[in-house]
């Protein structure tokens, strides 16, 4: 068994400890502390802090240093929104795929849940961590037969996140709680998805109803952005070395000029970046969070690799957030929201018409533009926490575009003019079934270019 690098004990450890309440919201994380408590380098600690920065659990200021991200009542209900909205789709997967050992894990994973909300409904408190671990491990459980690693990549860190909430807030129901998750046992092993989702709408609503009646949560703050940007949204000035290397490495990757499976050396990449060593495993990181670079433990790191599976994966994912996103946008949107699609289309259109002159040279250009107009399409959709994670899907099906040199021609102008069309007129029926063409058309086009493995 391979043994854990210093690295990945400090974050799984502080990651714990900011879930679990232990670092309290909106705490200062000064490194010089940190460095006795978790017994690591004040090197190791950046780069972890870094690294959580990326999943939204820590707030950095720069030069200033970092502090524990902010809760806040808006945050969590977006993130119940996301919340049901990813571990929906992913329950009716994992029943529609699930098998007997699929059942033998749920089974065991309600009992050692059951088992705690007994002693808690008595009002014995004392093990309530071990009550919140057990309910991630059943939630998790269900869900875990699903078929898609991004999946559960992107529910793992939406789940995680909500749940600091109901730590923070020390929100436990009692026996409504403990009947729905009886209900979500018996759906499962019934194969009753309807039922499951009606009931996990519930369980995840009365939970928020419940949080804002107490009162527990501030409202609106700063809330910790997480790292997560676009390939083509990198121009603006970064403010700090690190964040200008982060925008470059990520760059290079998403647009192949790193390609997959590469070895990324220390040594090679600060010639080649300019940079420190430090600033360098920090960003490095950061980018494993994301996804986008696979750490070796004590071998250093590599970009990950492309597959078959991993597109269709990204492109299932980014349907069901952007069709959310757009179903949202389409409903609160007004005139000046009207107005950034007109010009982003304008501009993509633009583009486009560039790229079926053959003129490759605006490749980057187009794809910005690409980029663009979906976000513009999606920007009133009224939730930072949806908007951050559909353009993490986004950048990592952007990939595989710049890897297969993708480009559809007129057809994906059309599909283009018929989203642009569905946004002005309101409709989002039309939009979601254009997004469907419209992605899948793009992974079957990108797999017939040859280049992503089988």
């Amino acid at each position: 068994m391979q043994q854990e690098t210093a690295g990945e004990s400090a974050y799984r450890s502080i990651r714990s400890d900011i879930i679990g309440g232990r670092l309290t919201p909106c705490s200062r994380l000064r490194l010089d502390t940190l460095k006795e408590r978790y017994s690591a380098s004040v090197s190791t600690l950046r780069e972890t802090l870094y690294r959580l920065s990326a999943e939204g659990l820590v707030y950095s200021e720069g030069q200033r240093g970092f502090e524990v991200a902010a809760v806040t009542q808006e945050e969590f209900i977006q993130l119940a929104v996301l919340r049901e909205l990813l571990e929906g789709y992913a329950l009716r997967e994992s029943f529609r795929k699930g098998d007997l050992e699929w059942e033998g894990l749920v089974v065991g994973a309600y009992h050692k849940l059951e088992s705690m909300e007994r002693l808690m409904m008595t009002g014995d408190t004392r093990r309530s961590a071990e009550w919140k671990y057990y309910d991630r491990e059943f939630h998790r459980t269900l869900v875990s037969a699903c078929g898609s690693q991004e999946l559960l990549n992107a529910y793992s860190m939406i789940f995680d996140r909500y749940q600091r909430y109901q730590i923070v807030a020390v929100i436990f129901r009692g026996k409504p709680a403990a009947q729905e998750h009886r209900v979500l046992l018996e759906s499962a092993l019934q194969r009753d998805a309807e039922r499951a989702l009606t009931v996990l709408h519930e369980h995840i609503d009365a939970c928020v109803a419940h949080t804002v009646s107490i009162g527990q949560l501030p409202m609106a703050k700063r809330v910790a952005t997480p790292y997560i940007g676009t390939a083509s949204s990198q121009a603006s000035a970064a403010s700090s070395v690190g964040e200008t290397v982060w925008g470059k490495l990520r760059a290079d990757i998403i647009t192949g000029k790193l390609a997959p499976g590469n070895k990324l050396k220390i040594s090679s990449l600060r010639d080649l970046y300019q940079t420190s060593v430090a600033t360098l495993r920090e960003v490095l990181n950061r980018l494993t969070s994301e996804g986008f670079v696979i750490a070796e433990g004590q071998r250093g790191f590599e970009v990950a690799p492309v597959s078959a599976i991993n597109i269709r994966e990204l492109a299932e994912l980014r349907l069901l957030v952007e069709g959310k996103a757009l179903e949202d946008s389409f409903g609160l949107g007004d005139v000046d929201w009207e107005a950034r699609v007109v010009a982003a289309y304008h501009k993509l259109t633009s583009a486009e018409a560039d790229m079926e002159k053959g003129n490759n040279q605006v490749t980057e250009r187009w794809k910005q533009c690409d980029w663009q107009f979906h976000q513009a399409l999606i920007s009133a959709c009224g939730s930072q926490s949806l908007m951050h994670l559909h353009n993490a899907i986004f950048d990592k099906y952007l990939r595989y575009q710049f890897i297969a040199l993708s480009y559809r021609g007129p057809i994906a102008g059309d599909e283009h003019h018929e989203l642009f069309d569905c946004a002005m007129n309101r409709d989002v029926q039309g939009a979601r079934k254009t997004l469907h063409e419209h992605l899948w058309g793009g992974v079957e086009h990108a797999l017939a270019a040859g280049s992503i493995p089988g």
